[in-house]
């Protein structure tokens, strides 16, 4: 039986340039790095990074929950994070943000009432 996810993964070029992105300035912790695979903490799932030669950007439909959506876009503007200002999106409000090699991902903050 599916319990949960364990892992979302990401494929990359360059994981020394990803590693720093997602490090320095989002603010993940490392739980294993190396050349070829890198592991990214997060409360309840595993954000990984695989090397790969043919990646091309794309949105990765991963989406980060926040309870504060302001605060999170400011905190990643201020390091420097390509991110967009927040919508409402009727279930809540949404921003969306680039890493270094152009993949898109969600911040999202539910209304209230959802």
């Amino acid at each position: 039986m599916l319990r949960h996810v364990g892992y979302v993964i990401v494929f990359i070029r360059d994981m020394e340039a990803m590693l720093e992105f997602w490090r320095h300035r989002v603010g993940l912790r490392a739980r294993y790095t190396s050349g070829e695979w890198s592991e990214l903490e997060l409360d309840n799932v595993i954000l990984a990074l695989h090397k790969t030669a043919e990646t091309s950007p794309r949105d990765t439909g991963i989406v980060f929950k926040v309870d504060d959506l302001d605060k999170t876009v400011e905190r990643l503007k201020e390091k420097g994070v390509d991110v967009t200002n927040p919508q409402d999106i009727g279930v809540g409000r949404e921003a969306l943000f680039r890493d270094p090699e152009g993949n898109i991902y969600h911040i999202f903050q539910p209304a209230r009432d959802a």
